[in-house]
């Protein structure tokens, strides 16, 4: 398992390490930067003593003499006691390079410095590296004459002062690096406080506490973890909610079916004849099958209620196909009751949906057709009647439900008065809160010829098979 590395450590990592890149490339161009100028620097020294020497040439005759003043010298001293050599020479006219005076190995410029009339370069000389300056002079001969003046000097000064400057100049990146070091770790720290605070707040709350997150002045990227967590905690209030309304509901509604049953078993074993013992023991199995029934919806209720979108299990499911399974599954039930149940459909119809809770709201609407319309004739129909939604349609002979009850009907526990049917008063809610679960809608008209009831629940469609429809 991979470790979590923690907020700050990776803020740290980003920040430090460019900004230690950043001093590294610094040095680097400090040291060129150092180099070239301490180069330039010497460099015009040699110059400036190559030209005091040259000023002193004069001619003798047809050849070149120089004397060499000290002060030409003496400008190169340095701390370091850098080691200097000169040479004056010139190419006489048969093209020899005739020696005037200084040291005659020294090495030579290249060829093509010439025609530049000065030149530096670099040359091992005596087991030390130098650097030599060299200038031309034209001498008024016949033929004219071209005197080359060389001053070297060993490189051990310029590259002592360029390591003393180097290590001033790493000396104070080192330091910045570690102040921009400090001032980094303390800037994400502050930085990091809010989501400190926030995270306190949040390890304070009890499980009872489920208010919205003050907003401790966080910065605005911290906003959407804040909206975040709200929405959570909104979320967990209504389900909480919800548990506590199932828990209500169950307890209010079981209360009473369960005293009955005790009261009828305390009845029948008080019972002495066999003719009021059965008698009693029917009211029994009458009243535990309706205890039975409102328990099985009340779970209903519950399964159908815990979220208000559509939950990661949802599949692609045919609706005719759901409703045929569950019309069969009561065929035996509509037979018992003598109730004509019919299914029709018009070919495919694809939704997104839980096939379980699907089977569940069907099984309501047959049920309370069942109970509420008995001897009667029931349909159940799945249709394509738009573009963009699956009907699925439950109509039935019964009494129906007049329209200024419809809008309540929908509510918990609520049966319309003079009901003779031995429903709980759950069976529409139930299908409304699935409905809702999988986008859908429901609504009431009556049934066919104005006659009973007619609902229908409306799907949404896939949006391919929408677009192929259209």
């Amino acid at each position: 398992m991979r470790a979590r590395r923690s907020l700050r450590y990776q803020l740290l990592l980003w920040l430090l390490i460019p900004l230690a890149g950043l001093c590294l490339v610094g040095a680097t161009l400090a040291r060129l930067t150092v180099r070239g100028a301490i180069d330039a620097a010497y460099d015009k020294s040699l110059h400036a003593a190559a030209l005091a020497i040259s000023e002193h040439l004069r001619m003798e005759g047809q050849r070149p003499q120089v004397d060499i003043p000290p002060v030409a010298l003496e400008m190169l001293d340095t701390v370091d006691q850098d080691r200097v050599f000169y040479s004056v020479s010139y190419r006489s006219a048969d093209g020899r390079s005739v020696f005037i005076t200084g040291y005659d190995d020294l090495p030579r410029p290249p060829d093509a410095a010439a025609a530049r009339g000065k030149a530096f370069y670099d040359a091992d000389y005596r087991g030390d590296r130098i650097r030599v300056a060299a200038l031309y002079t034209a001498m008024p001969a016949d033929p004219p004459l071209l005197v080359v003046t060389q001053v070297a000097e060993t490189v051990r000064g310029r590259t002592g002062l360029i390591q003393t400057i180097l290590a001033q100049a790493m000396g104070q990146q080192l330091f910045l690096l570690v102040f921009g070091g400090v001032i980094v770790w303390i800037g994400v720290t502050r930085g990091l406080a809010p989501l400190r605070d926030l995270s306190n707040e949040v390890a304070r709350r009890t499980a009872s506490d489920l208010e919205p997150l003050p907003p401790h002045h966080a910065p605005e990227e911290v906003s959407p973890l804040i909206a975040a967590i709200d929405q959570l905690m909104s979320r967990v209030r209504d389900a909480i909610a919800l548990q506590r309304r199932f828990i209500a509901d169950a307890s209010h509604q079981l209360r009473t079916p369960l005293a009955v049953l005790r009261t009828q078993a305390e009845s029948a074993l008080r019972e002495q004849e066999p003719a009021a013992v059965r008698e009693a023991l029917a009211h029994l199995r009458d009243h535990s099958q309706a205890t039975s029934h409102l328990a099985s919806q009340l779970l209903s209720l519950a399964r159908a209620e815990p979220a208000a979108e559509l939950p990661v299990e949802a599949e692609l499911v045919d609706l005719v196909s759901v409703a045929r399974e569950a019309c069969t599954a009561l065929v035996p039930e509509a037979l018992s009751r003598r109730v004509d149940l019919g299914f029709e459909e018009e070919g495919p119809a694809p939704i997104r949906a839980q096939a379980l809770l699907v089977r569940e709201l069907i099984g309501n609407l047959v049920d309370n057709a069942l109970r509420y319309a008995p001897r009667g004739t029931i349909t159940v129909r799945v249709a394509r009647p738009g573009p963009a939604f699956v009907s699925l349609v439950v109509e039935d002979d019964g009494p129906g439900i007049p329209p200024e009850e419809r809008g309540r009907v929908f509510d918990r526990f609520y049966r319309i008065r003079g009901t003779q049917g031995d429903g709980a008063g759950l069976g529409l809610a139930i299908v409304r809160e699935i409905a809702r679960r999988h986008g859908g809608t429901v609504s009431l008209a009556d049934g066919p010829g104005g006659k009973g009831l007619r609902v229908e629940v409306r799907f949404p469609r896939l949006e391919r098979e929408a677009r192929g429809a259209s």
